[in-house]
């Protein structure tokens, strides 16, 4: 495969990073999201992530823009899945496939209680932060609303899937794309 990237951004609960990392396994990719581009600059330079918090807080450094340009280094290499909000940031940018993973905010809900181990009214007010950050991201940066199906290639709702059927209709997206490509 040659410089294979694939974009997964999606709502927290969506199932982004389970999707991902399942679909990685199959297809033999890497997954890049904002936690793992975070570790690595906190390793690189030697900081805390404390310090990391602070230095964003005070302006030292744009967290958004380090993600970004971390991101888009991945996808120079290629051969990468980029999943959850770090994928939104690069969604103007080419991919063999870009899918945009939704899914009932009451199930999104219970699964974000469910992994984090919190109370569902705290899962609640969580998924709600987080759809009202990722929409104003996405607002932002491409003046459309999130839900826009004109970003992605495909749109799923994971609400009755298991995270293993999401991505195994992704790798067969994917396999198909692949061999249009390679024609």
């Amino acid at each position: 495969m040659e410089k294979t990237v694939i974009l997964i951004p999606g709502l927290l609960g969506a199932g982004c990073t389970s999707v991902a990392f399942e679909l990685a396994k199959r297809v033999g990719l890497e997954v890049v999201n904002s936690e793992r581009i975070i570790r690595e600059v906190v390793s690189e330079k030697r900081l805390s992530y404390p310090d990391l918090a602070l230095m964003a807080r005070d302006g030292e450094i744009d967290l958004e823009d380090l993600v970004k340009s971390v991101a888009l280094d991945y996808i120079d290499e290629g051969n990468v899945i980029i999943e959850g909000r770090t994928a939104f940031t690069v969604l103007d940018h080419p991919a063999l496939l870009k899918v945009f993973l939704f899914a009932d905010k009451k199930v999104r809900v219970e699964r974000v209680a469910s992994r984090r181990g919190i109370s569902l009214q705290e899962a609640s007010f969580e998924v709600e932060r987080s759809d009202e950050d990722r929409s104003r991201l996405v607002e932002r940066l491409f003046k459309k609303p999130i839900t826009d199906p004109s970003l992605y290639d495909i749109v799923v709702d994971t609400s009755n899937l298991t995270f293993n059927e999401v991505a195994a209709l992704i790798e067969n997206m994917f396999k198909w794309r692949l061999s249009i490509v390679k024609k």
